[in-house]
């Protein structure tokens, strides 16, 4: 099934052209003209960095250089499911987070074969983060791949620097999402400026408030693992790399929830992370021997199986068939 949903026709894929265009444009390298515009600084350098997605890339130039550009695509759809495979293969129970990243409505049947340069940026961040259990890196890496992570770095920053403060990360990570909202048209107009006009404020993530009372859910876990402590056995790095994801999580589902309410584009192209942080987190939640982490899993399960069953009601599973 697996093998079959990465072979299948990809010329339906709305964004299918695009990635082509990568592969086939990006050895000539004129993307690079963009990291060095008039008046150069090293501001303007660092921002081009991030809002050009450089390290996207340094992948299509190279990955297209070498190989057809619709092979190129299927390549790098390989590579980065490969790469979530083998970073959550060394947790507790490997089996659970692959379920998720199957299920998930915006996993693999989204992020994983349609929107590869968010799921290439969530593949090396996962893999940096779990496997090196260099959290803060892998963000960083994730964000010159896709710029949405841009707004994941500052909360991973956070988590790094209060990872000996249990409480102080996650009530820095929300005062930071708030503000973030706040300034969410500036940020976005900085890191995300060129395709600003291509995105639209009128998506269910930015429209409907039963998406911020689901984000909200899917906190839950990340709360708990935040304020209590840790799993006995679960190894001391594991366990704060995996902390520093549960700050990202508060951090990006704050920003999503005021970003509903004052800055709806924001909540809109951000809000497939509030899901997404899940995969990692919800597998490895205390719940055997806690009470409150077992009904926080069994909530957040029910709640992923009415958007399972809603989705596929709605025909997204349908490539697995």
């Amino acid at each position: 099934m697996f093998g079959c949903a990465i072979g299948i026709d990809r010329t339906f894929i709305i964004d299918q052209a695009n990635y082509v265009n990568n592969f086939a444009w990006d050895p000539s390298l004129e993307w690079a003209d963009a990291l060095i515009p008039q008046g150069f600084s090293s501001k303007s350098l660092i921002v081009g960095v991030f809002s050009e997605e450089v390290l996207w890339h340094v992948w299509t130039t190279s990955l297209g250089s070498l190989l057809e550009p619709t092979t190129a695509v299927v390549v790098t759809v390989c590579v980065l499911n490969l790469l979530i495979a083998l970073s959550v293969v060394r947790l507790a129970d490997p089996v659970l987070p692959l379920l998720l990243w199957l299920v998930l409505p915006v996993g693999f049947v989204v992020t994983g074969l349609s929107l590869l340069r968010q799921g290439f940026a969530l593949a090396v961040m996962l893999y940096i983060a779990l496997r090196l259990n260099r959290p803060v890196l892998g963000t960083l890496l994730a964000a010159m791949i896709h710029s949405t992570f841009a707004l994941a770095l500052p909360f991973a920053i956070v988590g790094w620097v209060c990872s000996r403060r249990r409480f102080l990360g996650p009530v820095m990570a929300v005062g930071l999402g708030l503000t973030a909202a706040f300034v969410g048209g500036m940020l976005f107009e900085a890191f995300g400026g060129r395709r600003l006009k291509t995105y639209s404020a009128n998506e269910p993530e930015a429209t409907s408030v039963l998406y911020v009372i689901g984000a909200l859910l899917c906190s839950l876990p990340s709360v708990f693992r935040l304020l209590s402590i840790a799993s006995p056995g679960e190894p001391a790095p594991l366990n704060r790399t995996l902390a520093n994801l549960a700050v990202i999580h508060v951090g990006v589902i704050a920003f999503v929830a005021t970003s509903f309410f004052i800055f709806p584009l924001g909540a809109g192209r951000v809000g497939y992370l509030s899901m997404l942080l899940l995969i990692p987190i919800l597998p490895t939640l205390r719940r055997r021997d806690n009470w409150v982490g077992m009904l926080i899993f069994c909530l957040l399960v029910l709640y992923l199986t009415y958007l399972a069953v809603k989705a596929y009601l709605d025909g997204a599973y349908d490539i697995y068939l």
